[in-house]
């Protein structure tokens, strides 16, 4: 950690210094242990700095350094890794952006700086065709091992990291609240399995920040700058996954976007991004392979798992190909396997990431 961590992390939450201010600040006197012991008149020579702000610098100073020491002294506890803009580790995607973060709060195993990044993104109100989406897109992918971004909102996110999880893609979620609110509430688990399980959690929140909805906008412009390739799966005209896709073409990232039925309201984002001409047509891995120009062929390691597969498994396999879904009570019949077994084949099919539940004790293959 950089000696001057501690100070750095203490002028972050001095209010209304932003993130180019932040910069400023610090190229001008060095470090920001100098900001923060700098006079009035002394900081208003900075570009950007008005006298108001300059002058509340003193007055805060002190509960700025508490709130540091707070911070820091969390991290340790808990094993949290802080990123500053201005260090060579910083994740290397959110570099070149002046408008990134200046302190960063990361939890887990994932490598940052992986070569491939795909952000995956869309409406709370997922349907099972988005499901269905999904998984065609990161089934095929584990080949690549790329990380897959998203911000474990309700709907897409949470589905997208979870499938991750499934089929051991590692995954990382950025939230726009502190460690210690994960937001939603609901997603805490999944949030410790992602960062347990060779993904991440990251933040630009200190651990007791709620989540805010003034939040949320800098945790998109995480995921759209730390993404080579946006993904939006599903999407209304206007939501959260459109500002993120118009982040991410603003910074000359790529967009892509999954297409949809005219007149569904849960696609017309989508189709207005591919018919606007800001985001490429997305409708499998092989389209995102092409469009980053990864090499290698998708597929593969789900082809391998289905070689793999004991008689009872290809069986059921076969009874799943081409058919939306079947219930249990007919694979039951037709396989004719007593209840226990076939419970017990359907478990370990779905560990493998091979085939997904549905609605009504029903099963399809993933990815279909």
């Amino acid at each position: 950690m950089h000696p001057d961590m501690y100070s750095r992390v203490a002028l972050s939450r001095v209010p209304n210094i932003g993130p180019k201010l932040f910069r400023s600040l610090i190229h001008h006197f060095g470090e920001a242990s100098e900001v923060l012991r700098a006079r009035t008149q002394e900081l208003c020579a900075v570009d950007g700095i008005a006298e108001r702000t300059a002058a509340g610098f003193a007055a805060a100073n002190e509960r700025h350094l508490r709130e540091a020491e707070a911070i820091l002294e969390h991290a340790d506890r808990y094993g949290l890794q802080l990123y500053c803009c201005l260090d060579d580790d910083y994740p290397t995607r959110l570099q070149p952006f002046t408008g990134a973060a200046p302190i960063l709060y990361y939890f887990g195993e994932a490598d940052l700086n992986n070569p491939r990044t795909v952000g995956v993104v869309g409406t709370r109100e997922m349907s099972s065709n988005g499901a269905r989406q999904i998984d065609r897109l990161l089934d095929p992918l584990t080949d690549f091992s790329p990380l897959i971004v998203s911000g474990l909102a309700y709907g897409v996110d949470v589905y997208a990291h979870r499938r991750c999880l499934q089929v051991g893609l590692p995954t990382l979620a950025v939230m726009g609240s502190g460690f210690d609110r994960i937001y939603p509430q609901a997603h805490g688990k999944t949030a410790t399995k992602i960062a347990n399980n060779g993904g991440g959690v990251l933040t630009a929140y200190p651990f007791w920040m709620k989540p805010d909805k003034d939040h949320f906008p800098a945790r998109n412009r995480i995921v759209a700058m730390q993404s080579d390739l946006t993904v939006v799966v599903e999407s209304a005209h206007r939501g959260g996954s459109m500002i993120t896709a118009r982040m991410a073409h603003e910074l000359g990232r790529k967009v892509g976007a999954c297409p949809g039925r005219g007149g569904d309201a849960l696609t017309e984002g989508c189709n207005q991004l591919i018919k606007s001409g800001r985001a490429h047509l997305i409708e499998s891995a092989k389209d995102v392979v092409d469009l980053l120009g990864w090499k290698g062929h998708v597929a593969g390691r789900q082809q391998r798992l289905f070689d793999d597969l004991n008689q009872e498994e290809q069986a059921v396999i076969e009874q799943l190909k081409d058919r939306e879904g079947v219930e249990i009570d007919e694979l039951h019949i037709t396989l004719k396997h007593p209840p226990a077994k076939l419970a017990s084949v359907l478990l370990m099919l779905e560990m493998k990431g091979l085939i997904a539940t549905m609605p009504g004790h029903r099963y399809r293959l993933a990815g279909g």
